[in-house]
């Protein structure tokens, strides 16, 4: 295993570890179950796991980006509550004729969908 995925898996298992959570992504991979007479199919299991190693992996990433969500609006808080504004002129700059394009293309396709729900023209206001 390279080390990038390496340093991914133990973060995810830190975080999980503070979540309450026992299971991560890699322990469940590495998991094996004695075979029995009357077991279960291997490789059926072994695909039902994939998919609940794919959720973990998005539950891991959705914790993630909300934890980093949280901790940016906490900064924002504690500099609100001791009088610094934000600056969020930059966040919302629009470029005009980015924006020109996108109403041209509503605009199309708001002619679009007129032309193909054409029974009731009466009802549209140009």
């Amino acid at each position: 295993m390279d080390e990038h995925m390496q340093r991914r898996l133990d973060k995810q298992k830190k975080l999980f570890n503070q979540l309450g959570i026992h299971l991560d992504a890699l322990s469940i991979h590495e998991k094996e179950f004695n075979n029995k007479l009357r077991g279960y199919d291997p490789d059926e299991v072994n695909s039902f796991l994939d998919e609940v190693i794919k959720d973990y992996e998005r539950f891991y990433a959705t914790i993630a980006d909300l934890m980093d969500k949280w901790q940016e609006q906490q900064i924002v808080m504690r500099d609100l509550k001791v009088g610094v504004k934000p600056d969020i002129t930059d966040s919302f700059k629009v470029d005009p004729r980015q924006l020109e394009n996108i109403i041209i293309k509503l605009e199309d396709n708001i002619k679009e969908l007129k032309t193909k729900v054409s029974p009731e023209q009466h009802l549209y206001i140009d």
